[in-house]
């Protein structure tokens, strides 16, 4: 009787752990899936972002949504994306600095809007394998004349920098998003 029960306390012992080492495989082979699947979405997505932006450059309608703005020193400052922007539509562009508390300023929230005419598009794709645009505009609008320079890269980063007739230099950074889809505010223009 007792080499009965030992032979059945063993018989399951074996059993658990043999499932319990099948379990343990299951679970590394569907961590490494899963693994290789969030890097396939990914590389999905960065080619899916690099085609919008190829097709945003190439129809020139576009937003520069800055989350940061600098000058030609390399100060930086955090402002709203939604009120400080440059949009290019076909051959206008609105350039907008404004501020979050929206007192003052030209445009009636602190700041300055501009919209004008580009005279120019010069674009120059960029990088080890030519995805990222180098652009530069020249452009007219009723307080001057202006030339951009963008750099945006395959994911949809970029910057502009903003340089007139007078000494100085405005920088601004952050997502290019197509001008149809962009949610930003433009306040009166000058």
């Amino acid at each position: 009787m007792k080499t009965i029960l030992l032979l059945i306390v063993t018989v399951f012992s074996a059993l658990s752990a043999f499932a319990q080492e099948e379990g343990s495989v299951d679970s590394k082979t569907t961590k490494n899936l899963t693994r290789q699947q969030k890097i396939e979405q990914r590389r999905i997505d960065e080619e899916a972002t690099a085609k919008l932006v190829h097709q945003m450059v190439r129809q020139r309608q576009f937003v520069l949504e800055a989350n940061t703005v600098g000058n030609q020193t390399g100060n930086r400052i955090v402002v709203n994306s939604r009120i400080n922007f440059i949009a290019v539509d076909s051959s206008h562009i609105t350039i907008q600095l404004a501020s979050v508390s929206g007192i003052g300023g030209y445009n009636g929230m602190g700041g300055i809007t501009a919209e004008g005419t580009i005279s120019r598009f010069d674009i120059q794709k960029t990088g080890k394998t030519k995805n990222g645009y180098s652009i530069r505009l020249y452009t007219m609008t009723r307080i001057g004349s202006y030339d951009i320079f963008f750099n945006i890269s395959p994911s949809g980063y970029a910057d502009a920098s903003i340089s007139g007739t007078t000494r100085g230099k405005t920088n601004y950074y952050g997502k290019l998003v197509p001008l149809k889809q962009s949610k930003i505010y433009k306040a009166m223009s000058i």
